[in-house]
């Protein structure tokens, strides 16, 4: 029987994206990051990412690709978005290879976030907690238990 999955596309629906329903369900795989570079490159508050596998990605179509060198961990980041209407479809940092951070602005479901990133950027008027939520001010360090999470998810660290 074949894995269960999800899909998504941009929005004028010449690039798509599907991930695995199960690492899309759970809460762990999604983020908030309220970086000046995510936000700029969605145009928004902040990205909403599904962290998972590059391996466990089908894209659909040819995306543009961006890549960022004015990131505040002297990492070029590269950002990929469709090149007709603009949406942006994913991030890829080579401090993590084989992870990849899937917008999820692109599915009409939209999961639980388990994690923020750079809160010390997000503005006062959206300190609300979500419950579970663990917020990290800037990129979290390596840990031990940060080390596991992302070898679970098929990076080679």
């Amino acid at each position: 029987m074949a894995a269960s999955i999800t899909s998504g596309k941009c929005l004028c629906g010449q690039i798509s994206v599907s991930v695995p329903q199960d690492a899309f369900n759970k809460t762990e795989n999604v983020g908030i990051c309220y970086c000046k570079n995510c936000r700029q490159s969605g145009g928004c508050l902040a990205s909403y990412n599904l962290y998972l596998s590059e391996a466990d990605v089908k894209i659909q179509g040819q995306p543009k690709l961006y890549q960022d060198p004015n990131t505040d961990t002297d990492t070029t980041v590269e950002r990929a978005f469709c090149g007709n209407c603009g949406s942006p479809l994913y991030g890829k940092n080579p401090k993590f290879p084989g992870l990849i951070a899937v917008r999820l602005g692109l599915f009409d479901q939209l999961p639980k976030p388990g994690m923020a990133l750079y809160c010390k950027y997000r503005p006062e008027w959206n300190k609300g907690t979500i419950d579970g939520l663990q917020e990290h001010e800037a990129m979290p360090t390596l840990t031990d238990d940060l080390r596991k999470w992302l070898q679970e998810k098929g990076v080679s660290i």
